[in-house]
């Protein structure tokens, strides 16, 4: 009687691989790191990262396996360099376009993240739980780590509600002024074979 106990669970699991009704799943982790330290600068055109996922192994060797994104973080140490306070918005361009102005990012880009309050020479670091709270366009990063794994991300000093902040023309002081040091885009993604 106690072979048979052990027999029959045997039995029916070995049925169920036969059938090919495993599932491996698991998670792994993308973290891309930001260039640091990252000077982004409201000039004329504005300062970009471009992040592209498929120079991280993790990614590449499972990119056929993705099945959601289980969470997101933008993480680092951000300082407002300019003259007043100010508040930092980071961008989504999934088309990767450089060298955009504030009004171009407004119609390229996805406001992804913010906003996180500076004032004049303040640092702020940002770890995961705060920025989790500050994401706004999580569905374009997702399809973007879905899709092709290539985009590009912005910081500004605008959300896109409002009048754009003016832009000053090269040589002037800029309409802000941010570094952000040991910065990285986190992505927890779920996988299954």
């Amino acid at each position: 009687m106690k072979n048979l106990r052990i027999l029959l669970p045997a039995i029916l699991l070995a049925a169920i691989g036969s059938a090919g009704c495993f599932l491996i799943s698991g998670q792994f982790v993308v973290s891309f790191d930001l260039p640091t330290p990252f000077n982004a600068q409201g000039n004329a055109t504005l300062s970009s990262v471009d992040v592209d996922l498929n120079t991280i192994s993790e990614y590449s060797d499972h990119k056929t396996e993705l099945k959601r994104i289980d969470d997101l973080a933008l993480v680092g140490t951000f300082t407002n360099n300019s003259l007043s306070s100010s508040t930092v918005y980071c961008w989504i361009v999934p088309s990767g376009t450089a060298n955009l102005s504030q009004a171009q990012l407004q119609t390229q880009g996805v406001l992804l993240w913010g906003p996180l309050a500076l004032a004049t020479g303040e640092s702020k670091k940002v770890e995961w739980n705060a920025s989790a709270a500050l994401f706004k366009g999580r569905q374009t990063l997702i399809d973007e780590i879905k899709g092709d794994g290539h985009f590009r991300l912005y910081l500004a000093n605008s959300d896109g509600s409002a009048a754009q902040p003016s832009t000053k023309p090269t040589g002037a002081t800029p309409s802000f002024d941010y570094t952000v040091t040991d910065g990285a885009l986190i992505a927890v993604i779920g996988a299954a074979k």
